[in-house]
């Protein structure tokens, strides 16, 4: 089925976005949102699907991502938007478009959400912690154990540096294409994870009845002592860098 209704979930590493894509698609009614694009992510479809061209490519994706209703879900990280527009490009052969219009061409009845993080400290922990070994995401009742994770104040630095950049790239986008985003933050998502889906179905425009029976929720909590730790050592080195 070729989707109807689409919708991209516009984040940055660490956000909150893998949540997110777990919470639409338990809903049932949301398609089945994923990593389509991406240098790594397109060799792990491709493991699978042995495309021969982007445009075979393209259609891969959207019959994967599209659910019964024909809703398809995308989640993309702002690192990688260049090679995903690059493969657009390719899989339609266009020309002249801006990017908003090729993101319309290739995603039927496009709709934007955009996945922030309030805390962008524990977010470049987190985001320090993953380049280190820990999991993209954890789904054990067991806590994951990585022994020997090392602080890092220069690399969490530069990864809140990079969150705010790409936060800012993605709110120029949303002011060139003249969009105004559904704004999800990861805050209040882990507090209200079912309220959440339902609202953006509706923002789909979705039509669905109570109660709606969510698929059982399997992503864990990775935040750990490790973590708060590392948060307060991080914030008192910033209030030492500001009394000097």
């Amino acid at each position: 089925m070729k989707p109807t209704t689409s919708y991209m979930i516009c984040a940055t590493p660490r956000s909150g976005s893998t949540l997110l894509c777990e919470a639409l698609r338990n809903t049932g009614l949301a398609g089945y949102p994923d990593e389509y694009f991406g240098p790594m992510h397109v060799a792990r479809w491709n493991e699978k699907w042995h495309t021969c061209s982007d445009r075979e490519y393209l259609d891969k994706a959207l019959a994967q991502g599209t659910g019964d209703n024909g809703v398809w879900g995308v989640k993309v990280i702002r690192l990688y938007w260049r090679n995903l527009t690059d493969q657009l490009k390719r899989a339609v052969g266009a020309s002249g478009m801006t990017e908003a219009e090729l993101l319309n061409v290739c995603f039927p009845n496009l709709h934007y959400i955009w996945m922030t993080r309030r805390d962008k400290v524990r977010q470049a922990i987190s985001w320090c912690k993953f380049v280190q070994g820990a999991a993209w995401y954890w789904e054990d009742e067991k806590p994951q154990e990585l022994p020997g994770l090392e602080l890092r104040p220069e690399v969490i630095h530069e990864f809140i540096t990079q969150a705010a950049v790409h936060e800012t790239a993605w709110l120029e986008f949303f002011r060139e294409a003249a969009v105004q985003p559904y704004v999800v933050v990861y805050e209040d998502l882990v507090n209200a994870y079912e309220m959440t889906a339902k609202d953006i179905l509706h923002y789909l425009g979705i039509a669905y009845s109570e109660p709606l029976a969510f698929e059982p929720r399997r992503i864990k909590r990775q935040a750990d002592a490790l973590s708060d730790e590392w948060v307060q050592r991080v914030l008192a080195m910033y209030r030492h860098t500001e009394r000097m």
